[in-house]
């Protein structure tokens, strides 16, 4: 580049910036689009180009952003200060500025102003019906926030019917409450409540809950959510809580489609939502914020849409984002945290897409949604540190939760009450404060293909009355159960992960009825607990590794377990005890490190057409004194301590039992004069004959097998207690005379 050419390259900037004020080129090759750029990445429009295109470097980005801008007119507080071409058209307020365009369509000037740095006040709704293109112009690094469009006595800026493709970039636009209009409005609501006029009807000053019907914290129920009628408009002396009006910006009408970039909104008004869309408007809103309002951030109402990206919500004081009857907006990659109340608020048929939003550190939840036809999508998003929990989802409401990262919340993960019914799939659910999924008041719901780990409490709750269909989730790491079914709660628990959880692995109790089916249920504390009357058909489940007991059925319970496979347990296969109940039938229990199966405490099931094989103690073991224990068409072999054994007082149902190749170690140790501690040692109570020493002053707490009496207590005065199981305390060295059996 030669040096005429850098002096005419210097000479435009400085016409440019002394024009716009700007650092860099802006460039504006079409309606409505406007592009920062050191050089142009394309023509400039209404420019007649033939032949080949410019190199690149013959450019003059300054020269080229001033032609593309030069035909609009400009808005400034000081006409003064202005000292760019004599030519371009300037005024000193923005309703003179659209005015001049409205009554001069034909001119040399395009639709499109520029708002100069500053404040600018407006004393009425600034209405744009037409495809205007209004722009923040300053030599700020941060064009917004030195460009201000504020007001106070009523909404800022209206885009109705006739401005579909409007453009407004770069600017702040700020409502503030007319503080004096609103200490008049009051001491009139209080004259006329002290003389019986409208008495008692306020206008909600509350900022949290009130306006929002978002759920208290979980414990007390959606049931004390504030009524539904709280969004009715309810006028005193001319004063509406319409949470549609008195805002920043309202954005109405059909085919209402403007482009809104880089704007700041800004609200004092707690009766309302910054940033109001509705009447089937569908504004594109690119890298905009509303954020520290007294009320909400936006609404999006009456069948509106849009497309939203890259917008934060954050400190508002109400809800973050609000969308209802029927509206249904695209949000891409935005953030909505620091609400005082939910983060993202759907109700009354709201519907709308939710892609790639952190959604964080809200009062409430990081979502919620109520009433029957609600119904979004939230995908790919990140919702965590919520204060009450992450989804709350009640009141029939459906929706799609799907890839999100739920995670780091106070209280629950996602919440399904009041016969809600979402698709919750492909989730990952972690490191909750409390539990993973709660579900309850007849709540439903699709749960499928989520990981849920790490949780404080259970990873998901099931409770009264809730029906959900839970398929292909991995439960697994949590620090209490991982499944847990309760009060009457059912549902179907299908193709299931669930492993490594602290305390059981599936827990159903208090009435809860569930079908658990070809789940995989391992390395928990116990694998499945039924108790306090629980029920549940447990069906084609793999069983195993678990630390305590496979499954334990106790104190009333009476499931239905049948085709599971049950082993490799680090106590027992089947524990049935404490009154419990149940049918135990047609399942393959083996290799579990003590019983297969072990009856007690007064515990009557049903045991049938299993197959016991491989158990480090006995196959069966029944010592309960309940009077309907049924053992029958059971093939019970290749087990350590015998086949199918009976205590002393028991009564047992046995019949058509196949019972072969058991070893028998037991008896064997007694044939041959062995102490019974020699196979038993302190992990296995193998069932024999046992007794007490009268010479030894033994208790019946003490028990010696059959050879330490015939050996180390030959001579003495001894009586038979009963068949039971047992180990030797003889040969434990549990007795003051030590045992001869041992030491040889």
């Amino acid at each position: 580049m030669t040096t005429q050419e850098e002096e005419d390259v210097e000479e435009w900037r400085v016409l440019y910036q002394e024009t716009f004020g700007y650092r860099l080129p802006l460039f504006h090759p079409e309606h409505a689009v406007f592009q920062f750029q050191q050089t142009p990445k394309f023509t400039g429009h209404n420019r007649q180009t033939s032949g080949e295109q410019p190199n690149e470097e013959d450019i003059n980005p300054w020269k080229e952003s001033y032609e593309q801008l030069s035909r609009g007119v400009h808005v400034m507080n000081s006409l003064e200060q202005f000292v760019a071409a004599a030519d371009i058209q300037c005024f000193d307020h923005i309703e003179e500025a659209l005015k001049f365009l409205d009554e001069n369509p034909e001119g040399d000037h395009e639709k499109l102003i520029f708002l100069h740095e500053g404040t600018h006040v407006v004393n009425h709704t600034i209405r744009i019906a037409s495809d205007v293109q209004i722009v923040g112009a300053s030599s700020s690094e941060d064009i917004a926030s030195s460009v201000i469009l504020t007001g106070r006595h009523a909404t800022i800026l209206e885009l109705q019917e006739g401005a579909n493709s409007a453009y407004l970039g770069y600017i702040t636009v700020k409502y503030e409450v007319d503080t004096e209009h609103e200490a008049e409005v009051a001491l009139i609501m209080e004259v006329d409540a002290l003389e019986g006029g409208v008495g008692g009807i306020g206008v909600p000053n509350g900022p949290i809950g009130a306006q929002q019907g978002s759920v208290e914290e979980p414990r007390a129920g959606p049931a004390d959510a504030p009524a539904e009628d709280d969004d009715d408009l309810e006028k005193i002396h001319g004063v509406e809580s319409d949470p549609t009006t008195n805002c920043a910006m309202v954005v109405t009408g059909r085919g209402m489609e403007p482009t809104i970039e880089r704007c700041n909104f800004q609200s004092g008004n707690p009766d309302s939502h910054t940033v109001v869309v509705k009447d089937y408007a569908a504004p594109k809103m690119r890298n905009c914020s509303s954020v520290g309002g007294c009320g909400g951030g936006i609404i999006i109402t009456h069948h509106a849409t849009g497309y939203y990206d890259h917008c934060e919500f954050a400190h508002n004081l109400q809800s973050g984002v609000r969308v209802q009857f029927q509206a249904n907006p695209y949000f891409n990659c935005c953030l909505i945290h620091h609400q005082g109340d939910v983060g993202i608020f759907i109700l009354d048929d709201g519907l709308g897409h939710f892609h790639g939003c952190q959604i964080y550190n809200n009062n409430k939840f990081g979502i919620e949604l109520k009433s029957s036809q609600t119904n979004p999508t939230v995908m790919d998003c990140d919702i965590h540190h919520g204060h009450s929990g992450g989804i709350c989802i009640h009141e029939e409401a459906t929706g799609q939760f799907l890839k999100n990262r739920i995670h780091d919340n106070e209280f629950l993960a996602v919440w399904i009450s009041d016969r809600a019914n979402p698709v919750v799939r492909q989730n990952q659910i972690f490191n909750g404060k409390h539990g993973g999924i709660y579900i309850h008041s007849f709540g439903k719901g699709l749960i499928e293909d989520n990981e849920v780990h790490a949780n404080e409490l259970a990873g998901i709750f099931v409770e009264t009355g809730g029906e959900p269909y839970i398929r292909n989730n991995h439960f697994h790491s949590g620090k209490q159960a991982g499944v847990y079914f309760y009060d009457g709660g059912g549902g179907i628990l299908e193709g299931n992960e669930v492993n490594g959880n602290s305390l059981t692995g599936v827990q159903i109790r208090t009435g809860a009825n569930p079908r658990i089916i070809k789940n995989r249920i391992w390395n928990n504390d116990n694998g499945v607990l039924v108790h306090e009357a629980g029920l549940g058909c447990l069906e084609e489940n793999t069983i195993f590794d678990n630390s305590m007991t496979n499954l334990y059925i106790k104190t009333e319970a009476s499931p239905i377990v049948r085709k599971n496979k049950i082993f490799g347990s680090r106590g027992t296969g089947v524990s049935i005890t404490d009154g419990g109940k149940g049918r135990i039938e047609d399942n393959e229990i083996f290799d579990n490190a003590q019983a297969g199966v072990l009856v007690l405490s007064d515990a009557s099931p049903i045991i049938r057409l299993n197959r016991v094989h491989g158990n480090k103690s006995a196959g069966i073991e029944v010592s309960s004194k309940a009077n309907c224990c049924v053992v029958r068409e059971n093939r019970v072999f290749r087990n350590r301590f015998g086949g199918v054994m009976s205590a002393s007082g028991t009564f047992v149902s046995e019949s058509l039992n196949q019972t072969y190749d058991n070893m028998n170690l037991v008896s064997k140790a007694i044939n041959q004069g062995h102490c019974l501690f020699t196979v038993s040692g302190k992990d296995f109570y193998p069932m024999h004959n046992f007794y007490r020493c009268i010479t030894c002053n033994s208790s019946e707490r003490n028990s010696i097998c059959q050879s330490c009496i015939e050996r180390c207590h030959k001579g003495h005065t001894v009586m038979f207690l009963r068949c039971d199981r047992f180990y030797c305390d003889c040969g434990a060295d549990h007795l003051e005379q030590p045992c001869c059996l041992r030491q040889t």
